[in-house]
């Protein structure tokens, strides 16, 4: 019986010797946990260079009477000239909803349910709210001749 156990105990001892470099060597399968990509951060320069990028725009659409909220149906109040004169805070909506009770766009704020509003940039704002219509000109310095041949 020693004599088994020997030649299984060798057997085992040519099995490691075998795949101990095999188990050893780095898979050649990704490994499910992957570190992140190191990312480097924004340059001062270049964050104000992509800030100059942008082309200024002013809001040149007249105060609006007639907006209806889109969410329930009530009135919005167009709050731009109130923000202009310095009445509203910079950070107030431009738009907001006159439904403080049952608009489905409330938000909950730090103590109490807040009325919806929106931004000239909000994606959810309606463009036709800020649209309005250029009347075409006859001033000939006004207009500009495009070749279609540069």
């Amino acid at each position: 019986m020693n004599t088994e156990v020997d030649k299984a105990m060798r057997l085992l001892e040519e099995v490691q010797e075998i795949l101990a470099p095999m188990l050893m060597n780095e898979p050649d399968v990704p490994s499910v946990i992957e570190e992140e990509p190191v990312s480097t951060p924004f340059a001062e320069e270049t964050v104000k260079e992509k800030v100059d990028e942008v082309i200024p725009t002013n809001d040149i659409t007249p105060p609006r009477t007639n907006l209806e909220c889109p969410l329930c149906g009530s009135k919005v109040y167009d709050n731009r000239p109130n923000k202009a004169s310095g009445q509203y805070k910079a950070t107030a909506g431009d738009f907001t909803c006159s439904n403080n009770t049952d608009c489905s766009g409330m938000v909950q704020g730090k103590s109490r349910m807040l009325r919806k509003a929106w931004w000239l940039d909000s994606k959810d704002l309606p463009q036709d709210w800020i649209r309005t219509e250029v009347p075409p000109t006859d001033d000939p310095e006004d207009t500009v001749q495009i070749s279609p041949f540069n």
